[in-house]
């Protein structure tokens, strides 16, 4: 056999007669993108993503197709080439539609891989769970218990009944794991030598060192307090969140051998210089825990606390007993929170004056509800101008309010009603109107800070102006969900790893995604795969049991509740996310492109005993065609077929969700 060379991509290679130009790069291991090509087919498709340049004759040719020529000069990758394959998969695109990944998964702030681990959960792999849910997020228990769980309103079980309880399910398996006298701990790499300082014991400060240490970092949490957890430890009431759970999660840090210091105050009892000479790196995750003031008269009175200063002191049992009446102002969770805590430590009445409505507060829908029935009073469109001290009591002076025009929200305004006023007496006044940032970390590690206080860092790696300097967090972001915090905390452990590795930092970039749209906008179709099964409802202490101390008020699913809230979850992901080519090209080649809702012919799912077809995500690239025309009777294998399709259209029966 008489072998001849040509060149590719400026590289000198041998073929053999009779190869195509698509054999030749591959034997010299010169990548050229295909989609509708296999190898194990004799004919071949057109869709045109293998196109070469044959130079100095200006001609464009699909390399599955073409035969390999003594003397070619080809070119694999260039701008007119990828201009090309970027067309082609615009056109091919408009032929598919389906979802890549599940609506749950795009909206969780930390990228938790929701259905595989409620799919773990429901074929009582436990294990599994736990290993999935870490994988994104290294406070399970905790954000079980707290998050407000953006992947719930986003879920398609919305187009038929109620969604699936992800963050209960979340709690289940963390619980599963802490009972267990082996649990799960992640690979750490080989130690890289190099060490980083993080300022903070928060969900960012803690998330950040989990992953830091996974990748072989040495990590060391330093925290002014005298334990880890920052806000989720001070600011959330146990019955909200038990100190076994905080205790449980931590359990975990301290097992990989993150080195705590706690009682140490960064620019006091550690200075920047000397983090500076000890560590390759440091992260900023202070937080936002200075309480912002009403700014009105009185306010300074002894009785006027804190929502912030009010949850700490309950936290580590120091608190005062508030008096048969208690006021909150604000409408977040720590005013919920307050609220709640108060009515468990004594008081007879307890009422939040919020200046908007109900349905425009930010805390937690269910804590809201949960609060109502403890017996707890919201008075809406309310504001306080003023506090005296009268008779030994406190009176304060509120307004009410009334919705005015859009602030930069776009929410209304509100403003008040002039001779609207009216008094409130009570023992103790509790101030949760919002957070702020105490800008002496930023001082000490000589970064920039905005006008309100927050951090200056690129947004996407959290890093700063000196490049070996991160931040992230409530000191960032502002004041904001733990779940927030965790994502900005992951982002800031890659971003670092990247730095600590010598390489440029720079954010992980988004994979193509296909999709429906919205949550309930799957055509009917995909709905009918499943039958109605009610939501199973999360166990709850009833209210008369829980105001009488600080047991834990939800107290969650048992192990067959857990399964069968699992089962509901209908697995709407792509069968095929891992290994889809249609995506890996779509990532490589149009990586700025915006899937979008369009137009198609309609849901259609064909079923046999042996295989599925999704005729959404088909885009007619002729392999299972070509395969079915070109084996014998009887001689069809399935499981070939399935893993060569290219887009996930095609599975095996049963093995589509």
């Amino acid at each position: 056999m008489n072998h001849f060379t040509l060149t590719i991509n400026r590289q000198q290679v041998t073929a053999a007669p009779g190869a195509t130009i698509l054999d030749t790069a591959t034997a010299a291991g010169i990548d050229i993108p295909t989609l509708c090509f296999h190898k194990s087919l004799d004919a071949t498709g057109s869709c045109w993503m293998c196109i070469v340049e044959l130079k100095g004759k200006n001609r464009f040719v699909p390399a599955c197709d073409t035969l390999a020529m003594e003397g070619m000069v080809i070119e694999t990758d260039n701008e007119a080439l990828n201009s090309m394959r970027q067309q082609s998969l615009q056109r091919i695109i408009e032929q598919h539609n389906g979802d890549c990944m599940g609506p749950c998964e795009l909206s969780c702030p930390a990228g938790c891989d929701i259905p595989d681990f409620i799919a773990a959960i429901a074929n009582s792999d436990d294990r599994q769970a736990i290993k999935t849910i870490k994988e994104s997020i290294p406070l399970p228990g905790i954000l079980g218990r707290i998050c407000p769980a953006p992947c719930e309103d986003e879920c398609r079980r919305h187009g038929i009944d109620n969604p699936v309880s992800i963050c209960a399910l979340k709690r289940f398996a963390a619980d599963r794991d802490m009972q267990q006298t082996v649990r799960f701990v992640p690979e750490i790499l080989k130690n890289t030598g190099k060490k980083v300082a993080i300022v903070g014991a928060g969900p960012a400060g803690l998330t950040a060192a989990y992953f830091l240490r996974c990748k072989g970092h040495a990590v060391t949490v330093f925290d002014s307090a005298p334990e880890a957890g920052g806000m989720i430890r001070y600011g959330i009431p146990r019955f909200r969140l038990p100190e076994t759970v905080i205790e449980s999660d931590l359990a975990t840090l301290h097992g990989i051998g993150i080195e705590f210091r706690f009682n140490t105050e960064f620019g006091k009892d550690i200075t920047f210089d000397a983090i500076k000479n000890e560590f390759d790196s440091l992260f900023l995750a202070v937080g936002a825990q200075h309480a912002s003031t009403m700014n009105i008269p009185g306010e300074e009175k002894p009785g006027v606390t804190s929502g912030i200063e009010f949850l700490r002191k309950a936290a580590i049992g120091s608190t005062p007993q508030p008096g048969e009446r208690v006021v909150v102002t604000g409408g977040g969770n720590t005013a919920i929170d307050a609220a709640r805590t108060a009515i468990r430590l004594g008081a007879s009445t307890v009422t939040i004056l919020y200046r908007r409505s109900r349905t425009d507060m930010p805390a937690n829908r269910a804590e809201i509800e949960e609060a109502l029935a403890e017996g707890i009073t919201l008075v809406e469109h309310a504001a306080p101008t003023a506090i005296r001290v009268v008779n030994d009591a406190l009176e304060m002076t509120a307004i009410t309010m009334q919705p005015g025009e859009p602030d930069k929200s776009g929410r209304r305004k509100p403003v008040p009603v002039a001779g609207s006023e009216f008094t409130i007496t009570a023992d103790t006044i509790i101030s949760a109107i919002g957070q702020q940032i105490d800008p002496s970390a930023a001082r000490n590690a000589t970064i920039e800070t905005g006008k309100d206080g927050k951090m200056l860092v690129n947004a996407e790696t959290m890093q700063s102006e000196i490049p070996w300097i991160f931040a992230g967090g409530d000191c960032v972001t502002g004041t904001d969900t733990a779940i927030r915090a965790v994502e900005q905390g992951k982002q800031a452990a890659n971003a670092i790893n990247l730095f600590l590795s010598g390489k440029p930092v720079a954010a992980q970039k988004p994979l193509f995604n296909s999709t429906y749209g919205a949550r309930d906008e799957a055509p009917e179709a995909f709905y009918q795969r499943k039958t109605v099964a009610e939501r199973v409802p999360v166990p709850e202490l009833p209210p008369e049991k829980r105001i009488k101390g600080f047991m834990e008020v939800v107290t969650g699913y048992t192990v067959e509740s857990a399964r069968k809230e699992a089962e509901r979850c209908l697995q709407c992901r792509c069968n095929a996310l891992n290994d889809c080519r249609l995506r890996e090209l779509a990532s490589r080649y149009i990586p700025s492109y915006t899937s979008e809702k369009h137009d198609h012919p309609g849901y259609d799912l064909a079923e046999s005993p042996d295989i599925s077809m999704e005729r959404e995500k088909c885009v007619d690239c002729g392999i299972c065609v070509r395969m079915l025309e070109q084996v014998e009777e009887g001689g069809i294998n399935f499981s070939v077929m399935t893993e060569s399709c290219p887009t996930g259209a095609l599975s095996l029966s049963g093995k589509r969700e």
